[in-house]
């Protein structure tokens, strides 16, 4: 095998026969295969190279040239007929495959970044319908394993101990203290956290790594769920398949686990609202509001009687008179546990407002409603640990019974009926309950 003419050009040159065989090559090509001219000589071409795919698993013009260390060089082919054969010009493609992976892997990041965004906004808008937290948890926990394709995701949210408790999704992790393990790690770095592999969990815990190698689990992502340093929980996906993360994993997370608890915290503001319109502040006991609504339920009841307690303390405008109004809130509050304990948890206890409560149960028989007033009575009758002596409180107490099956009664007859019982019992001296007969 002779040396082809050009030696110094920069490009590959190679002769072949009729039959694709190489005849003769410059010192480019010896070069680029690492093979000697004895070597390349009557070897086919087509034993050298492989075709490249481009994006999409298309031809991009590319071929790989093989050398003897194992490596390949993308190329150019070109060719031209000569005499029985052919010549080929080969032209280092390196630089230009470079760009075009390039572009490959820029196009793909840009795909990804907009069908996160898509993702992202997607998962607000579902976010904001939600009406509840198991319901905003059973969408983020859908969310997280579609974004990720993760074979399970779980919702955990800290309970009022502070205690994780899951919320939504499944956890492959069996074990409480195992998944412990896991929670306190986003809890105390408050960040997103992900693990590849048994041994990156082995550096992080012990029991997290043999966690995950019980349960089958190859990666793990954690992200906080918290708005303005406000921690209420945190996601969890799990892989069941190695899984390296990329730079966007922990911004995803850190974006959907911000929506979350923004969404959290917008539903308790509006739970807190909610309970604020219909519950008094001082006593924390329904308000005349709730106490309306409510009693329409009594409507409904299957019991035969329903009784209203209209309750006035006797001597209150006294205490907060002459011991300030701090000392007053302090015995409406008191109050209202001794009615709370005097009766049933299902019965309601209802501020009405200023010194006046109200009371309403279902009773089998009348005698039964004057039985639980007379033991509201002495409750409050009882001394209380914040008023001195000298300032005795009691209560008037009015008794109003309606039968269920009685469609003229209303809940307004009720109160109104129970109020001028009320005021029988404070005009005859107090500290007495004075009842109104059953319709």
């Amino acid at each position: 095998m002779r040396p082809l003419a050009a030696d110094d050009l920069p490009c590959a040159l190679v002769e072949l026969d009729e039959e694709g065989r190489i005849r003769e090559a410059n010192e480019v090509f010896v070069a680029w295969t690492g093979l000697s001219r004895s070597e390349l000589e009557g070897r086919p071409f087509l034993s050298l190279r492989t075709r490249v795919s481009g994006p999409g698993g298309t031809s991009d013009g590319f071929v790989r040239l093989a050398h003897v260390d194992g490596s390949s060089r993308p190329v150019i082919v070109g060719s031209r007929p000569a005499t029985d054969g052919e010549l080929l010009v080969l032209v280092d493609g390196t630089e230009r495959a470079e760009r075009e992976q390039e572009m490959v892997r820029t196009h793909a990041l840009q795909e990804r970044t907009r069908n996160r965004l898509q993702l992202i906004i997607d998962s607000s808008i579902a976010f904001s319908a939600a009406t509840t937290e198991q319901a905003l948890g059973d969408i983020l926990a859908s969310t997280v394993t579609k974004a990720y394709q993760a074979e399970q995701t779980a919702v955990f949210l800290l309970d009022d101990s502070g205690e994780f408790v899951q919320a939504s999704g499944s956890n492959p992790m069996r074990f409480l203290d195992q998944t412990h393990s896991l929670a306190e790690q986003a809890r105390e770095l408050r960040r997103v956290i992900t693990i590849s592999g048994t041994a990156a969990a082995d550096a992080v815990a012990p029991v997290l790594g043999q966690a995950m190698r019980d349960a089958g689990v190859h990666a793990v992502l954690v992200a906080p769920i918290q708005h303005d340093d406000v921690l209420f929980g945190l996601f969890s996906a799990f892989f069941l398949h190695p899984r390296e993360f990329d730079s966007e994993a922990a911004p995803l997370a850190d974006a959907l686990a911000g929506q979350a608890a923004q969404a959290i915290t917008t539903l308790r503001l509006q739970r807190q609202l909610e309970h604020a319109a219909m519950h008094d502040e001082t006593t924390g006991l329904p308000n005349r509001r709730l106490l309306e609504t409510e009693l329409l339920e009594y409507q409904r009841s299957t019991s035969t009687l329903v009784a209203t307690l209209f309750i006035d303390l006797d001597g209150f405008k006294r205490v907060n008179d002459g011991l300030g109004h701090h000392t007053g809130d302090l015995l409406l509050r008191e109050v209202g546990e001794r009615l709370q304990a005097a009766v049933r948890q299902d019965d309601l206890v209802a501020r009405y407002g200023g010194d006046e409560f109200v009371v309403v149960c279902e009773v089998p028989e009348v005698a039964a409603a004057e039985e639980v007033a007379d033991r509201i009575r002495q409750a409050i009758e009882l001394p209380f640990a914040d008023i001195p002596e000298g300032f005795p409180i009691s209560a008037s107490i009015g008794l109003s019974i309606a039968r269920t099956e009685d469609p003229a009664w209303t809940p307004d007859r009720l109160i109104r009926e129970a109020d001028h019982a009320m005021y029988s019992a404070k005009n005859a001296g107090g500290n007495r309950v004075v009842g109104i007969p059953v319709g």
